[in-house]
């Protein structure tokens, strides 16, 4: 029997390829320590390889969140120790948040963004209203849809669909990429195969350009995010 469901639950931070770099959004609600424990997770644990590679812009954005001295060295330094990242803005309203944010100065339009933390098996169908971030695998016989765009931090094997509603800059990304399907707005590809099976490549992302879909290595998002 096939399993769909719908997971909402906010990441404490959400991190977006915007042009220039990457943005970190940081969760107005989420208790300082846990932050903390989160972005160290992110930056050095089994995650750290999609965070690392050549020099990188990034700007961060803690929204509503009143900081003190001590919480804003900690969360700087956190990001400034990493050695590939260049901390080009910190801040409550930066402007790389509110490009991507905001379609015009008074008027604010934000992707609803979800996290999904587990294996999708083969037969199990999810369904997200914007963004979505698989923190696991994408088995053979999963489907992933979303409205929005999807992250696979782990192995994509299976089935996913970005941008189900028609939006034409919606992307797929992994750490590992041999997916069985891909499909952005209506455009539908596969994955290049060798000796019969998906080509396994690593930390690529799948977007549309007007000749059809293309993949890229994941560190050049924001060259299609301009």
């Amino acid at each position: 029997m096939t399993e769909q469901r719908q997971i909402d639950q906010k990441p404490p931070v959400s991190v977006k390829g915007v042009k220039g770099g990457l943005l970190f959004v940081l969760d107005d609600h989420c208790p300082h320590d846990e932050l903390l424990n989160h972005l160290t997770e992110m930056f050095h644990g089994e995650l750290s390889t999609l965070f690392s590679g050549p020099e990188t812009n990034v700007f961060i954005d803690y929204g509503a969140r009143k900081l003190s001295i001590e919480e804003t060295r900690d969360l700087l330094r956190i990001f400034i120790d990493k050695e590939n990242f260049i901390v080009k803005e910190f801040g409550n309203e930066t402007r790389a948040r509110n490009s991507l944010f905001y379609h015009h100065k008074d008027k604010m339009s934000q992707v609803k963004e979800h996290i999904y933390k587990g294996t999708v098996r083969a037969g199990q169908q999810l369904l997200f209203d914007g963004d979505v971030v698989i923190i696991g695998d994408v088995n053979p016989g999963g489907e992933v849809a979303a409205t929005g765009d999807v992250y696979v931090l782990g192995r994509l094997r299976g089935v996913v669909h970005a941008g189900v509603q028609g939006n034409q800059t919606a992307i797929i990304a992994a750490a590992e990429f041999s997916p069985m399907q891909l499909k952005i707005a209506d455009w539908v590809s596969r994955a290049p195969e060798l000796d019969g099976q998906p080509l396994r490549t690593f930390m690529e992302f799948a977007y549309l350009r007007e000749d059809g879909m293309a993949v890229d290595k994941l560190l050049y998002v924001h060259s299609v995010r301009k």
